[in-house]
């Protein structure tokens, strides 16, 4: 028990920290209350002691995050200063003062000058804010109209438009950030956080450098969800200081969304206009109600003119169906003329057959997959055929706990390796070769064109000679040039209030990218695989309409019953429109279902994969009878995934 004359520190009894000493020490102490003859006073000792630990945290917890002597400004402060400096590179490298922006104007078309004019003149208007989200089809130009209103700013009036986009790739497409990079959001992999203020160190630092900028541009906002959609509006009003303003929503700033509700929709989460149910916000608000800031602000326009497949006009028109989960039956041909010929009957054979063709591909040729297992097994096997030696990539995990925690501390580890999801995105082992495509992970240097989804080629490795530790990864990137990799260091929550520091290179193969992860890119040619695998709404929609023409799309499988449209982003598409000019015409919702087709399959289901993997662990049962139980479901999946 602690007594006045102890030494603080003596708390800690030989651990690290006091909750670990107090751990310790617990199960005895309650052990002993059973028979001790001065239980209340042991009960109160046994309190006192539980909150002057928690103390001891919570002071220790200020300090690290405040004013750790190791590291005075933080972490948190880096990574605000880095985004910052991003921000500013981006404007810089862009040259936009020397951009003849008369001439941009003069190529927009009647749709986007429509839009121009509507943003320029509210902008300049002392008594209006703008508050306004423009639709408009994959293609339809709204990149081209971002850059156009973001160099007229900063040349006619001498201010900053903050650009950003919820992916990393589709904010390196319109030269700008991700969203929660620009704003120091929270993130949390594999589950939504609750919303954080900035610390007292890093506000100033958002303060300072955005404090020109005028204007805030998110595009892609199908992507974005209402919980992300509020907390963008709670940091501009933290960073701008407008909270207890009138009509200060998003900080009094000028707000300028884009994108296409019919495109994919928010992963896990609640469309951008959707109502908060109670439950949200009782969890991650704490009172009684919560505005819909989508219907209560923003206003609505349209880009139609689709610029894309503007010299496929059948395709085009083939895509305004799928939009919209209509398909006739002439698209259905014409999309099934499009699929690649397999002569095999075997999984193995299949995916065979698929890598020959890929590698007779052009090297920009994209291969996109609606799932990740499926994007896992092609890479793979692309990477077997790759002759150079293999170079395995170890992640070096970081645990401070106790010997006991750490144990089970590992064994979480050792169950997350195959969901990186949970350890923030980098992968316990990363498997490369010389020559291999890879996609970056993190945003580094946005200038660079170093962003979350590039694709790159691996060219040479730097190792340790003494240790044979890989050092760094020299890249060619799309853009010709050359770049050293390093490691990044990540931290993470394992278990409550147990974290891992993991340091490991953000790559992962990138042969087959799922079609998440191309929202936002244009694409000369592509082979997909839209199959019955295809899970959300508007999938089929992304992939097919980032290609600019039909002659550059091959299909692996095509199951016209997974084209679909989301009911609830027709119905608030359709209300957009009355709201904008009553006699607009409106989308019908599709009621129609087609014929399911059966794919031919060439990557093993991951069930099957599983099932193996566990009879090849158990010994009592024979190499023969495994090969029999899988070659029997592989058949069961044939014929009956239909």
């Amino acid at each position: 028990m602690f007594q006045p004359w102890n030494k603080l520190e003596d708390l800690k009894n030989e651990c690290d920290t006091y909750a670990e000493s107090f751990h310790k020490v617990k199960l005895h102490l309650t052990e002993a209350l059973k028979y001790h003859e001065k239980l209340e006073e042991l009960q109160e000792a046994f309190e006192a002691a539980k909150q002057l630990v928690q103390e001891c945290l919570d002071k220790a917890q200020k300090r690290e995050s405040q004013d750790d002597p190791d590291n005075p400004i933080g972490v948190e402060n880096i990574e605000a200063g880095e985004a910052m400096q991003d921000f500013k590179d981006l404007s810089d490298k862009n040259n936009i003062q020397e951009i003849d922006v008369s001439e941009m104007i003069g190529q927009l078309n009647m749709d986007q000058k429509r839009v121009f004019d509507r943003i320029i003149t509210t902008i300049q208007s002392d008594n209006s804010i703008l508050r306004l989200y423009v639709s408009g089809e994959g293609g339809t130009g709204k990149s081209f109209l971002i850059k156009t209103v973001t160099c007229w700013i900063k040349q006619n009036l001498e201010k900053d438009t903050a650009v950003s986009a919820p992916t990393g790739i589709a904010a390196f497409n319109i030269d700008g950030l991700t969203v929660h990079r620009l704003l120091q959001l929270p993130v949390e992999h594999g589950h939504t956080p609750k919303y954080r203020k900035l610390s007292d160190h890093v506000l100033p630092i958002l303060r300072t450098k955005l404090k020109d900028v005028i204007l805030f541009i998110i595009d892609e906002v199908s992507m974005i969800s209402n919980l992300t959609f509020m907390y963008i509006h709670l940091r501009l009003c933290e960073i701008f200081d407008t909270s207890d303003c009138d009509d200060g929503w998003f900080g009094k700033k000028h707000i300028l969304l884009l994108g296409d509700l019919l495109q994919l929709p928010p992963v896990r989460e609640d469309f951008i206009f959707a109502n908060f149910s109670k439950e949200k916000i009782d969890k991650y608000f704490g009172c009684l109600g919560v505005a819909n800031l989508w219907t209560t602000l923003f206003n609505y326009d349209e880009l139609t003119i689709n610029m894309r497949q503007k010299g496929d006009g059948s395709y085009r028109e083939l895509l305004s169906r799928v939009r919209i989960g209509l398909l006739t039956k002439s698209d259905s041909d014409i999309l099934q003329k499009r699929k690649i010929s397999f002569e095999g009957d075997s999984f193995e054979s299949r995916l065979n057959e698929l890598c020959n063709f890929i590698n007779n591909m052009t090297s920009d040729t994209v291969c996109l997959l609606p799932t990740c297992h499926m994007c896992d097994v092609l890479n793979a096997a692309m990477l077997s055929r790759i002759s150079s030696k293999e170079i395995v990539l170890v992640a070096e995990d970081t645990v401070k706990c106790s010997p006991y925690v750490k144990k089970k501390v590992l064994k979480v580890l050792e169950n997350n390796d195959e969901d990186n999801s949970k350890t923030a995105g980098l992968s316990k082992r990363i498997t490369i070769k010389i020559g291999a495509k890879v996609m970056i992970r993190r945003n580094i240097d946005a200038t660079l064109g170093l962003v979350n989804g590039t694709i790159a080629q691996v060219i040479s490795i730097v190792q340790d000679i003494s240790t044979d530790r890989v050092e760094s990864i020299k890249l060619l990137l799309p853009s010709g040039s050359e770049y050293l990799i390093q490691r990044v260091s990540v931290k993470f929550e394992v278990m409550d209030r147990v974290y891992v520091i993991r340091e490991q290179f953000p790559l992962s193969l990138s042969y087959g990218i799922t079609i998440h992860k191309s929202q936002g890119l244009s694409l000369q040619n592509a082979i997909m695989d839209i199959d019955n695998s295809v899970f959300s709404h508007g999938q089929i929609y992304v992939a097919l309409s980032r290609l600019t023409s039909l002659d550059g799309l091959h299909l692996i499988n095509f199951d016209p019953s997974s084209i679909t449209a989301s009911e609830e982003a027709i119905i608030e598409y359709n209300r957009l429109k009355r709201l904008n000019n009553a006699e607009t015409k409106t989308i019908s919702l599709v009621k129609e279902r087609y014929r399911r087709i059966k794919d031919v399959l060439w990557a093993v289901p991951k069930i099957v994969n599983s099932i193996q993997e566990s009879h090849e662990k158990e010994s009592i049962f024979p190499k023969v009878l495994n090969e029999m139980h899988v070659n029997s479901l592989q058949l069961y999946v044939q014929n009956t995934i239909v």
